[in-house]
């Protein structure tokens, strides 16, 4: 459903010069389900219609006041599962992709690509032979790598390193003798400007 924000919101913009309008839904004979949005004189501005195709993919297309298509998104699963989604414009031309799979040692992976096929950009969910949560994220070819653990004394530590493998920032949350929580803070600058309550 996150994946419709974006059409929605694009919908919404349609009506952004309309102080008051409406929102009407219909379902149509091939079981498509349409909002209609008007503005306060009953003028169009655009509608959202969500559909099935033949092969269960779902889709959702955003049209303006003149009935042309401004953007869509389908969801899809290919031959090995994966969830495949496709933003396409006006011009049904896909602009990103998104895929999510998991490889054959069950790590998730959410990977998002340009029209070309270029990676933009990668996330990697998997465990360690310890048994840690690392997040690999790969955003226009810079590599950061996320991991939480656990060390022996039942502190948990938070690093976050580079491609090269250079600490850029470590958190560990422990407690002292006293039984107080003990936040310490290494590498980059910290901002510690404290929260509102």
């Amino acid at each position: 459903m996150k994946f419709y924000l974006s059409l929605l919101l694009t919908a919404i913009a349609l009506s952004v010069n309309a102080q008051t309008y409406t929102i009407t839904k219909s379902v149509n004979i091939f079981g498509d389900s349409i909002q209609t949005y008007k503005d306060e004189n009953g003028r169009q501005l655009g509608t959202i219609k969500r559909s099935t195709d033949i092969f269960g993919n779902k889709i959702e297309t955003v049209t303006g006041a003149q009935g042309q298509t401004i953007s869509s998104v389908k969801q899809s699963k290919d031959i090995f599962g994966n969830k495949i989604t496709e933003y396409k414009n006006g011009d049904n031309n896909v602009v990103t992709t998104e895929k999510i799979s998991t490889d054959i040692f069950g790590n998730k992976i959410r990977t998002v690509t340009d029209a070309n096929g270029e990676v933009i950009q990668s996330i990697k969910k998997s465990k360690d032979i310890f048994g840690n949560d690392i997040t690999e994220i790969n955003n226009d070819g810079k590599k950061l790598f996320l991991k939480n653990s656990t060390d022996i004394f039942g502190n948990k530590i938070h690093t976050v390193t580079d491609g090269d493998g250079k600490l850029l920032r470590s958190v560990k949350k422990s407690k002292d003798i006293f039984g107080n929580e003990v936040t310490e803070i290494t590498g980059s600058s910290f901002d510690f400007t404290p929260n509102r309550f």
